[in-house]
């Protein structure tokens, strides 16, 4: 900063003096005072260059106090220290915009490694449980307390399974959300396939004695990854399904037109509290967490199922009311733009 102090001082400094030579240039009788004598040249040259120096002086330290206060707030944040707000007092415009940049970078930093320490959390807890069967029965095998039979090694492969399909989520929600999910777009029939998914889950929903019926408008093919699609439909009827109390009823509608595919699905479940619907997009959230761990569920399906919509352009919106029910509506263009 004290690099910074002196050239400020001399570019203030040099300014000052070259408007000081210019004006003597204009006013050659300038140096007169109010009783008609003459100030000597080398005086007032003097006293005009002390006069610059002074004030250059006061305008660098003014300055760059202000930049020091800055860079040492900067500093206590990138040392992770925690401070309510960086403040420079009365500052410029272009020092108080910047100093709003580092307040809202601050704030993202913050939010940032919440979200990061919330995540390795989730997981951790996700984990847990898997892994801990799977080292009980291990354990249980090694000490030669139970032969190492088929029936006991299946839960081993179920257990395995859901933690390679956690790995495998996490991996393509990082992916699609940093813009780097790799998509195989082909042309689909787009009412076949979601009557094929409906067809698939039926048997979950007669099951339960839901109705799980289908309607719609159009018809034609859908350019787009076709597993990605399934995969989110799935989430949605599946949740439904899983989620709406036995005897009750599931609507997916669809709607092909100008250009684009409206989806659907509401069902007349228990419905979701509006205080935890903004939540319900996001990794590992869990509206009713009891019964989502029960069922298997991880909590990223919706997360995904949102974030898959809008890679490929489109978008995925909830709507819900305590004790009516829930709809998910996702709609994709029929061909992207990009």
């Amino acid at each position: 900063m004290i690099k910074m102090r002196i050239k400020l001082f001399l570019s203030f400094f040099m300014f000052g003096a070259f408007i000081f030579f210019i004006t003597n240039l204009v006013f050659m009788d300038f140096p007169r005072n109010a009783f008609g004598t003459t100030f000597p040249l080398p005086a007032i040259f003097v006293i005009s260059h002390v006069l610059i120096g002074g004030i250059s002086y006061l305008l660098a330290i003014t300055i760059c106090r202000k930049w020091e206060s800055l860079a040492a707030q900067a500093e206590e944040i990138s040392r992770g220290r925690s401070l309510s707000q960086v403040s420079v007092g009365r500052a410029e415009v272009e020092i108080r915009l910047l100093t709003e940049s580092f307040n809202r970078l601050k704030a993202e930093l913050t939010q940032g490694e919440e979200l990061r320490n919330r995540l390795v959390a989730d997981v951790a807890h996700e984990l847990r449980t898997p892994v801990a069967i799977v080292r009980g029965h291990l354990e249980m095998i090694v000490d030669g307390a139970g032969e190492c039979k088929r029936e006991q090694l299946v839960p081993l492969l179920d257990e395995t399974k859901r933690i390679s399909r956690l790995i495998q989520d996490l991996q393509d929600l990082n992916l699609a959300e940093a813009g780097r999910l790799t998509l195989d777009r082909s042309w689909v029939q787009f009412v076949p396939m979601v009557e094929e998914i409906i067809s698939f889950l039926e048997v979950e929903a007669e099951a339960k004695s839901i109705a799980l019926n289908i309607e719609g408008t159009g018809d034609g093919e859908l350019y787009c990854d076709v597993t990605r699609i399934k995969q989110v439909l799935i989430n949605l009827i599946g949740n439904a399904v899983r989620y709406t109390p036995k005897g009750g009823r599931i609507e997916v509608r669809y709607l092909y037109a100008n250009g684009e595919v409206t989806v659907s699905v509401s069902d007349n479940g228990p419905g979701i509290a509006p205080e935890k619907l903004p939540y319900i997009f996001k990794r590992f959230y869990r509206a009713e967490h009891s019964r989502s761990r029960s069922s298997g569920g991880t909590g990223l399906g919706l997360a995904i199922a949102k974030q898959f919509a809008e890679v490929h352009g489109g978008t995925l919106e909830a709507f819900s009311k305590v004790g009516e029910g829930t709809t998910f509506t996702m709609t994709l263009p029929v061909y992207p733009q990009e």
